[in-house]
């Protein structure tokens, strides 16, 4: 009987398992903290499923030929014909052998077989999955995702779970996605040109058309839109878009609920700007008692959300509405004179 568990980091982010499980990987130590502050400013919504992102979403491991725009991250993306006809039915053996080459493995598993998840056994839905460990004597495999609510956790499934969840029907399209990752030594240099570059195409909405992901040649499949750059919206006009959705919300007849994860992204945002500021040494200039209000407003906007989904007060979204705004407001001003600084 063998066993191999891969190491896990704290993850920085935790909105999506992308996020969080790219950490996971990489943060062993804090050498790749100057990617980290240069990167992660912009945000992005698309606006086909009113989902939003950090603009470099998915430019880590998931589109493309496999290429990655982090330094510290190694990734195989498995030509189709052998995840087909190779992994299609033997995804055990697979796993196992990346697993023993201490690299994780990144695939789409039905929720429905996995016992943490709330559609276990109620309803079929793909999901994106770190598996980074097996044990063959207890018959199980070690995975990470948002499973507990929300919140990215690991845990363990069976392994005749892992395979069926892998053989449902519904992760047909999703095969594709496939993925071997291994953390490497990066190397990053800051660059404050870039960072304010970044921080200004922010502020002024700048549609993010170049780089690794918009690049590359999309995929097809159920995924093929969101890189169509049509479909969304960059930067502070996010806010703008997120307060029409909130206007729809109280208008709309039946069922009313905001998404969680789009405050949450928003002040996971936030935090990272204001540990920016830190990083940089330019704390000094009253930017971080500036920027912690910006912080506690978005922590406010997450809980206020978390409070009408449960109270259905119309009340609560007028408030959000007007945080927004105040968000908006003081973020500009701060921002422009960090960018002032750099």
């Amino acid at each position: 009987m063998s066993s191999r568990i891969l190491p896990m980091y704290e993850p920085r982010l935790h909105t999506y398992n992308v996020y969080a499980a790219l950490f996971s990987i990489i943060a062993k130590d804090e050498s790749y903290l100057p990617w980290f502050y240069s990167n992660f400013i912009s945000i992005g919504i698309n606006t086909c499923d009113d989902t939003l992102y950090f603009t470099d979403h998915f430019t880590f491991f998931e589109y493309g030929e496999g290429l990655t725009s982090c330094p510290w991250l190694e990734v195989y993306k498995p030509p189709h014909k052998t995840i087909y006809s190779q992994y299609s039915f033997n995804i055990k053996d697979a796993v196992t052998s990346y697993l023993n080459q201490n690299k994780y493995i990144w695939l789409y598993l039905d929720q429905f077989y996995i016992p943490q998840s709330a559609h276990y056994q109620k309803m079929h839905k793909e999901h994106s999955v770190l598996v980074y460990g097996y044990d063959d004597g207890a018959s199980v495999f070690y995975i990470a995702d948002n499973l507990d609510n929300g919140k990215f956790i690991t845990t363990e499934i069976s392994c005749r779970q892992l395979i069926k969840a892998w053989e449902s029907d519904i992760c047909e399209h999703f095969r594709r996605l496939f993925r071997v990752l291994n953390s490497k030594q990066g190397e990053y240099t800051l660059s404050t040109a870039h960072l304010r570059d970044q921080i200004e195409g922010y502020l002024s909405s700048k549609p993010m058309n170049q780089g690794i992901y918009w690049d590359q040649i999309p995929v097809d499949g159920p995924h093929a839109y969101v890189q169509n750059i049509q479909y969304w919206i960059f930067g502070h006009e996010v806010y703008s878009y997120i307060q029409r959705l909130i206007k729809q919300v109280k208008v709309m007849n039946g069922p009313k609920v905001l998404d969680v994860r789009i405050p949450h992204l928003l002040w996971e945002h936030k935090k990272c700007m204001i540990e920016r500021i830190h990083y940089l040494n330019l704390g000094m200039h009253d930017l971080v008692s500036e920027y912690e209000k910006v912080v506690n407003h978005s922590l406010t906007i997450r809980n206020l959300t978390i409070k009408y989904n449960i109270t259905k007060n119309d009340r609560i979204l007028d408030e959000i509405d007007t945080r927004i705004s105040e968000v908006v407001h003081t973020e500009d001003i701060v921002l422009r004179k960090l960018a002032e600084l750099l």
